[in-house]
């Protein structure tokens, strides 16, 4: 498994993904990647699970509760900053994300925040891996309808 690491996804296929399911399913769990004009852009957690030579990503966000498809992220303080939500990861291939460098973030505080998610997840990564396949397995095995 590749380490860790955050990635944007070019919008484009996104949008492309949530009308394929929207009209497969007649609802989607592709996240949301634009907040408008007033919010930083989205950022996914790198390449968490490899199925049939298929990357699969999960998003990094701000929730902060625990619940079964989901991965609590932790500051360097303990203090719970976000979490890896595993029933909204999404297939992506290689050519649509590319890494998003926390180095060239210009809000300082941002840009230690985002240092501190992805130590933890890298520091925790076969827990997080554990929790991709657990999930992608039971929404494969039909017992989740995510």
């Amino acid at each position: 498994m590749d380490k860790l690491d955050f990635y944007t996804v070019d919008i484009s296929y996104v949008d492309f993904l949530k009308k394929a399911e929207q009209e497969k399913r007649g609802f989607s769990r592709v996240p949301n990647m634009e907040y408008g004009d007033k919010h930083k852009p989205k950022f996914l957690c790198g390449i968490v699970l490899q199925v049939n030579n298929t990357d699969y990503y999960v998003p990094v966000t701000s929730y902060k509760q625990k619940k079964p498809d989901n991965f609590l992220i932790k500051a360097d303080n303990e203090q719970i900053v976000g979490s890896l939500r595993f029933n909204y990861m999404f297939p992506v291939p290689k050519v649509f994300v590319a890494v998003r460098r926390i180095s060239s973030e210009p809000d300082r505080a941002y840009r230690a925040l985002l240092s501190q998610e992805l130590r933890y997840c890298i520091k925790n990564q076969e827990t997080i891996q554990r929790l991709a396949e657990r999930t992608y397995k039971r929404v494969l095995l039909g017992k989740d309808k995510r």
